[in-house]
């Protein structure tokens, strides 16, 4: 159940800032992709806070490791891999509100079928073209393109 993997994971987030006294309504997820770029192999050892996660498609658009961005996809090529994800919790107020300028919030779906059943959440991956670009594009994160 990946929702109730990632509430887990803002739980835990949540337990290491008690003495801040953070209220666990008060933590929102937040996520970037790893930078240097890293496959499940290159990670020795977990997070300190929150997690990696690995095995994620990107389909519409791909990832751009040196730029680290999203970027168009290869002609012909419907999914590619992202590279490791890095996960946490944080407040909601530390939230950057420019970073919706920067970031495309992509819905994270566990199958090919894009239904509200199958969706998970959404992770915001980084961009310097307008969020709109990628939402016209319909792109998305897939936890399996079988």
């Amino acid at each position: 159940n990946p929702q109730g993997f990632l509430t887990a994971m803002k739980q835990e987030v949540n337990r290491k800032h008690a003495a801040d006294k953070w209220a666990l309504d008060d933590v929102v997820m937040t996520s970037e992709v790893t930078h240097p770029p890293k496959d499940f192999e290159g990670l020795r050892e977990g997070a300190s806070e929150g997690v990696f996660v690995y095995g994620l498609y990107l389909d519409g658009c791909s990832w751009h490791g040196k730029e680290n961005r999203l970027v168009d996809s290869e002609p012909k090529k419907l999914f590619t891999p992202l590279p490791v994800l890095f996960v946490t919790g944080i407040q909601a107020k530390d939230k950057k509100k420019d970073a919706q300028l920067t970031n495309y919030g992509a819905p994270c779906y566990c199958i090919k079928k894009r239904t509200g059943l199958f969706y998970i959440t959404k992770f915001d991956l980084r961009t310097e073209d307008p969020p709109n670009k990628w939402i016209m594009r319909g792109v998305a994160l897939l936890c399996t393109v079988d």
